[in-house]
């Protein structure tokens, strides 16, 4: 099993960097103050009148957790750690004696009921907000070592213990399964770190409801090789359970477990992720990616989650050329330049607007930009952090080749250098005095890749580990990727047009760049198509410069003025 490398520091130096430092200063420090009631929903549970929430209002704040926690592993930063440290008292403090730490009244408490109705459950997420929380909590304590985190952490799970199973309620009563069950995870992982059998029991307890008809049987379908669309709950909330699998595999050796998480996965980039690396269309699996319904940030998130831990789990580097494929584009592409608002919807085709547009009805007073998707982007640009350098029984594993410096707690200091992923050339220099060996993802996409090491000259074969091993002592390896565009060809919604990919990055026609031409993209020549190279705007964008005056923009950038655009298109000429 592959785990994040154990680095003294590191520093993302490229356009992930520049935007999670920017999330970080105009999204996460100061969410208190522009959306109290992130943690007033808590503090006045039981005054009446009783807050106008949404079944799920209580994950934002572990959502916001979880999200500042990825951002901090980019950025490293110490006015963003501050300000989580204060949030984190503020919301412990918060915690009922019994470990409650939602914001329903007394009667309501993980039963599935509104304070407004206490009679009436199965209408909120309540368990699905306590994991969100407890998780948040988690990755903090891991941070930190603020031992107050776990201690929340645990009086949660013991909450659970007392309320469900053996002569009380099952926790598929409370309805909303794909969601309330999804504390399977944590239990999971709670497993793992203290090894309980309490914590094992409930699990099993969660397995048993998932066979139940309200439920989704992700675990018995996966083992007999149903595809996830085909289940009975898609939606990308259940991915949060099946994160569970990876869990339970690292703590029991059970393969079932890999193999029903690995199922999952695969069967979901067979099926349903679009040409951006997003996946779900309209919040869920389909069978399809060529239809251009709603491609929901949090969709993205969850199933990128899933699959860095699967990676992990089986060094599969094609799931790493998916997690760079998906960041450079659908995540990326689903955040303003400012880092100050994400999308809800992110379309192949058509414009980009901030998630407090689109789900606008999600909006209450004193948290007027907080949704599922706002306090859920920022984990996605921070994932990178979980699978860029990776290292298994001491051997590195370098992924992601945007520039940044690091240095391992071995010793080995990493400075990877170049315009990646505008640039084909790639500068990593080693050095350190350490032996090592490391591997380096050669991605499938680069057909001929080219590295040189002094005078030595190496052609690694893509889709796999390319591995040395010597005295690293301040050499520097040139990496010559193959950045010839390429054609993938639509279907269904799509049939006759082509996405074109240069490098991991997805190009779009953009109106906005394109004035002096008549709307919409022409019929682009695929020989032109495939002689032209990316180059960096002035304004940071990665462009294809066409003859006769059009151009393609990165997907990143595409749309960011509000102006229509298009990523299948129509191309003349045998592809």
């Amino acid at each position: 099993m592959l785990q994040r490398a154990l680095l003294r520091h590191t520093a993302f130096l490229g356009e992930t960097g520049r935007l999670a430092g920017a999330i970080s200063r105009n999204w996460l420090v100061g969410i208190r103050q522009t959306n109290p009631a992130i943690l007033d929903m808590f503090r006045d549970r039981e005054l009446a009148p009783y807050r106008d929430l949404l079944p799920w209002s209580g994950e934002f704040a572990g959502k916001y957790l979880t999200g500042a926690h990825a951002i901090y592993q980019v950025t490293q930063n110490a006015e963003l750690l501050a300000y989580v440290q204060s949030f984190l008292d503020e919301l412990l403090s918060l915690q009922a004696p019994d470990g409650y730490l939602g914001c329903y009244r007394q009667e309501c408490r993980l039963t599935g009921a509104f304070s407004q109705q206490p009679e009436k459950s199965g209408c909120t997420w309540d368990a699905w907000s306590h994991y969100h929380i407890m998780y948040g909590l988690y990755v903090w304590y891991q941070e930190t070592g603020d031992r107050r985190c776990w201690d929340a952490v645990l009086r949660i799970a013991h909450l659970f213990l007392r309320s469900f199973y053996g002569q009380k309620p099952s926790l598929v009563s409370i309805g909303n399964s794909e969601m309330n069950l999804a504390v399977y995870h944590m239990f999971a992982l709670l497993y793992r770190e203290t090894g309980e059998e309490q914590y094992l029991d409930f699990a099993r307890h969660i397995e048993e409801d998932l066979r139940s008809p309200q439920a989704g049987d992700y675990l018995r379908l996966a083992l007999a090789g149903q595809e996830f669309y085909q289940g009975p709950k898609p939606r990308w909330e259940s991915l949060h359970v099946i994160m569970g699998f990876a869990e339970l595999y690292r703590a029991t050796n059970d393969e079932q477990y890999l193999q029903a998480a690995c199922q999952i996965v695969n069967s979901i980039l067979r099926t349903d992720v679009h040409n951006t690396g997003a996946f779900s269309t309209e919040e869920q699996a389909v069978g399809h990616p060529y239809q251009n319904g709603n491609i929901e940030t949090c969709c993205v998130v969850a199933f990128n989650a899933l699959a860095a831990q699967v990676y992990s789990l089986t060094g599969n580097p094609l799931l790493a050329d998916h997690l760079e494929r998906s960041h450079y584009n659908a995540v990326l592409g689903y955040y303003s330049p400012t880092g100050r608002w994400s999308t809800y919807n992110t379309p192949m085709d058509g414009v980009k607007c901030a998630n407090y547009h689109s789900i606008v009805f999600q909006s209450r007073p004193g948290s007027p930009e907080l949704n599922c998707c706002s306090v859920n982007a920022p984990r996605g640009v921070g994932l990178i952090a979980s699978w860029a350098l990776m290292e298994e029984e001491g051997t590195l594993y370098i992924n992601q080749y945007e520039a940044m410096q690091a240095q391992t707690q071995a010793g080995l200091s990493i400075s990877i250098g170049g315009d990646y992923p505008c640039g084909c050339r790639v500068t990593v220099q080693l050095d350190g005095g350490v032996r090592q060996k490391i591997r380096f993802r050669i991605p499938s996409w680069s057909r001929q890749t080219i590295v040189q090491l002094g005078q030595e000259e190496f052609r690694p074969a893509p889709g796999a580990y390319w591995e040395l091993e010597r005295q690293w002592s301040g050499e520097t390896l040139l990496f010559a990727f193959d950045f010839t565009p390429r054609l993938e060809p639509g279907a269904r919604d799509y049939q006759d047009c082509y996405s074109v990919l240069a490098g991991p990055v997805l190009y779009a026609w953009d109106r906005a760049r394109n004035p002096a031409l008549p709307f919409g993209p022409p019929a682009l020549s695929s020989r032109q198509l495939l002689q032209s190279k990316p180059q960096r705007a002035e304004d940071g964008a990665i462009v294809l410069r066409l003859p006769g005056g059009a151009e393609l923009v990165d997907f990143q950038h595409a749309g960011v003025s509000g102006s229509a655009y298009q990523t299948w298109l129509p191309v003349a000429g045998e592809p």
